[in-house]
């Protein structure tokens, strides 16, 4: 990655504009640069810059760069872009989306979707009606975009006509001056438009093919009122911002933005590992290693989408959320499905959306982006389910593994054909939880494993307890310690809830950009574990108490 200076500001001088460097083709680093630009701008109160130094590529991926266009978009933070040489692809687009553009002497800008084949390669290209639909449809997105634009005077008919052949190819425009009815009008049209004229009766004075791919030299910005023109960097902070040059910090890359490249080969494979991980800590006793490195994992494949823009911390804690759902359905309440399946959508919905910008599609290009992002995730839960199936089997017959994995249950024995009924051995016996009871676990007697099962509660090893219950291969357990020294967890169960809920106003009236609602939502959390922990039953009040609570403490 290029070095890059930062100016050291009097320390008197707050920095009132941050200027992020581009050049060349806008990658993963540079995107990930601008979306902490805007975030620190939207924190500090501060505007942003895009120096773009001959910068865009062909090599740029779409789906990338549109999620720094919606960024730039929904931003309160005042933009700005400053174009030093050339502008084409992803930086042209930013730059025409921002508040303002300046552009120094000697720039030019356009070419939004460069494509790299010309002559007969390029013909070809644009023949494929596969390919044409997309470039128009680029080309709807960029009147779509400039629409909804922030700032200055409506742009006119003609400059976003021009905007349009910059990302759509397929429109060939022509520059012509028109008189029709005794009036001269200079007008941006179409091939077929100005046909349509003149056998209306209009006569074409004076008329210019305008180049494709479509290019804006600085002085042509400037006539289209899409920008105007400066003399240098300095011009700009002086005359357009209006602010010394004193108060102008510049952005460099930190260990995060080069993190980013590797984070996008491997995220595939993080996400991957990360729930294999996970399905081997339910076959492991306890907090175990397994399901350490599966959380470490699949935060590092989440904390790529938050880098690019791609993931806020809704969808952080959404996919956290249905990772505690499904834990809960395993581990405290099995068989009840709702856990599992509410968990379930939650890890889909998250995933989904740390990979796009939007909900719904509401162009081509979106519909392409979310297809893809299901295809993705379809063969990620494929994998998952068969690297999980091969482990399964492969771990017990390992020597080591063997013996950190929960044993199966022992085969049914065959029973006699008797009318009696015979009091199992087991019924009353007393012993210590040689694993965590999580409902099922281990159970030494004399020395000797046996598979139990509590009624849904969980018990720390070395507890003890009593069989209260044998059917077939199925030993149910209880603790056999009285219960009401444990009472008094109850009042600590409650105040986590209560602390939760106040998070939950603090995240509404404070400003700290997602960290009071991990708190909050980790607290109400723990909060239900808890009391899973004392009985079902009040576990599903605390649950269902919180699911009631917790709106109502919002709309307050």
């Amino acid at each position: 990655m290029r070095p890059l200076q930062e100016p050291k500001p009097a320390a008197s001088a707050p920095v009132e504009v941050l200027v992020v460097p581009l050049r060349g083709a806008l990658v993963l680093e540079d995107l990930a640069l601008c979306q902490r630009a805007l975030r620190e701008a939207a924190a500090n109160g501060m505007r942003v810059v895009f120096r773009l130094e001959d910068a865009g590529g062909a090599e740029e991926s779409l789906s990338d760069v549109e999620s720094l266009l919606d960024a730039v978009q929904a931003t309160k933070v005042g933009t700005t872009a400053v174009v030093r040489g050339h502008a084409r692809g992803g930086a042209a687009w930013l730059a025409l989306l921002c508040d303002r553009l300046c552009m120094l002497p000697g720039s030019d800008l356009g070419d939004v979707a460069p494509i790299e084949p010309t002559g007969e390669a390029l013909r070809a290209f644009l023949e494929d009606q596969a390919e044409r639909q997309r470039l128009e449809a680029l080309g709807a997105a960029m009147r779509d975009r400039l629409a909804r634009k922030r700032g200055g005077d409506k742009l006119r008919a003609d400059a976003v006509r021009v905007c349009e052949a910059m990302a759509n190819r397929t429109l060939r425009l022509v520059a012509a001056v028109v008189r029709e009815r005794g009036v001269e009008t200079t007008r941006v049209l179409t091939v077929e438009e100005l046909a349509t004229l003149q056998q209306q009766g209009a006569t074409v004075v004076s008329q210019e093919a305008m180049t494709q791919p479509l290019v804006l030299s600085d002085r042509e910005v400037a006539d289209f009122g899409l920008g105007s023109a400066a003399q240098s960097l300095d011009d700009v902070f002086a005359e357009v911002l209006r602010v010394d040059r004193t108060q102008v910090g510049e952005l460099t890359y930190s260990w995060a933005e080069h993190m980013v490249g590797w984070l996008q080969q491997m995220q595939s494979a993080l996400l991957l590992l990360g729930f294999v991980l996970l399905v081997l800590e339910v076959k492991t006793p306890g907090i175990g290693i397994p399901g350490v490195l599966g959380v470490l994992l699949l935060s590092l494949a989440l904390f790529h989408s938050y880098l690019l823009g791609l993931a806020e911390i809704t969808e952080v804690l959404l996919f956290f959320l249905g990772l505690g759902a499904i834990a809960v359905e395993i581990f405290v309440l099995p068989g009840t499905v709702i856990f599992g399946a509410s968990g379930f959508l939650c890890l889909v919905f998250a995933l989904v959306l740390s990979q796009q910008t939007f909900v719904l599609p509401a162009t081509v290009t979106q519909q392409e982006i979310l297809v893809q992002n299901l295809w993705h995730l379809t063969f990620l839960f494929v994998l998952v389910l068969v690297s999980a199936a091969v482990l399964w089997r492969v771990l017990p017959r390992i020597p080591w593994l063997n013996t950190v994995l929960l044993p199966a249950p022992a085969p049914a024995q065959p029973q006699a054909t008797a009318v009696a009924t015979v009091r199992s051995p087991l019924l009353g016996r007393r012993g210590r939880a040689g694993t965590v009871l999580r409902p099922a676990g281990i159970l030494e007697l004399d020395g000797a494993p046996i598979d139990v099962v509590t009624r849904g509660e969980f018990y720390e090893a070395g507890t003890e307890v009593e069989v209260v219950e044998v059917e077939g291969n199925r030993v149910v357990v209880e603790r056999v310690t009285a219960r009401s020294d444990e009472r008094g967890s109850v009042g600590f169960v409650l105040l986590i809830a209560v602390v939760g809920l106040a998070l939950l106003v603090a995240e509404v009236a404070l400003v700290s950009f997602g960290a009071l609602s991990v708190a909050s939502g980790i607290a109400l959390i723990s909060a239900v574990f808890l009391a899973f922990q004392e009985s079902q039953a009040f576990g599903i009040t605390m649950l269902v108490a919180e699911a009631i609570a917790a709106p109502l403490v919002l709309t307050f």
